[in-house]
């Protein structure tokens, strides 16, 4: 027979406590895909290519959201650059800067209001002082009605369409912006 001393029997029965008062947490939907960018890397004159991501801070009045999403706006503004960008050598690099990738959630008569903002830039820095050499960036906005009260997983949905929406946003206007202010480091070595 195992006896139990009092504190033993103390801390049992703490983290049974504990475990109870957690928030439950949400079932990610099986149906929903993961979200890729398929057209092929951009190849960038760098020797490497840093991630930045700026703290930001929500909007009074806002509720933050991001974790309703089974994936998030700033998961898709880290994925764009891990597949769709290549360092193919060079003296100098590039900062990655994720400026903002956020959702915040409004209630309205008709339901909920979800808003979306995504703002990020590619910075090619030289291999001296770091200095920046040029630029390219996005920024996208979304904004999505949901009307009533739905489910778990048809609002996971209908975020998940909001994200690819912005996701193919962010593809169309970053591969716009490159091709027009970087063309000088697409492809080739800079130094």
């Amino acid at each position: 027979m195992t006896l139990i001393n009092r504190r033993d029997g103390i801390l049992t029965f703490g983290a049974f406590a504990v475990g109870a008062c957690a928030s439950p947490t949400v079932p990610l939907n099986p149906d929903i895909s993961p979200i890729s960018f398929e057209a092929g890397r951009i190849p960038i004159g760098v020797g490497l290519i840093r991630l930045n991501i700026r703290p930001r801070i929500p909007s009074a009045g806002a509720v933050p959201i991001d974790a309703d999403f089974v994936v998030t706006i700033e998961d898709i503004a880290k994925l764009w650059p891990n597949q769709r960008l290549q360092a193919v050598g060079g003296s100098g690099e590039a900062n990655w800067i994720i400026e903002d990738a956020s959702a915040i959630s409004r209630q309205t008569p008709q339901g909920e209001a979800v808003f979306g903002t995504m703002q990020v830039r590619l910075v090619i820095l030289d291999g001296q002082g770091g200095a920046e050499k040029a630029s390219a960036g996005a920024r996208v906005e979304s904004e999505l009605r949901i009307s009533g009260s739905p489910n778990i997983i048809t609002r996971q949905e209908l975020l998940h369409s909001m994200i690819i929406q912005m996701a193919a946003e962010l593809d169309k206007q970053m591969n716009s912006s490159i091709a027009r202010t970087l063309p000088n480091y697409i492809g080739r070595v800079s130094r």
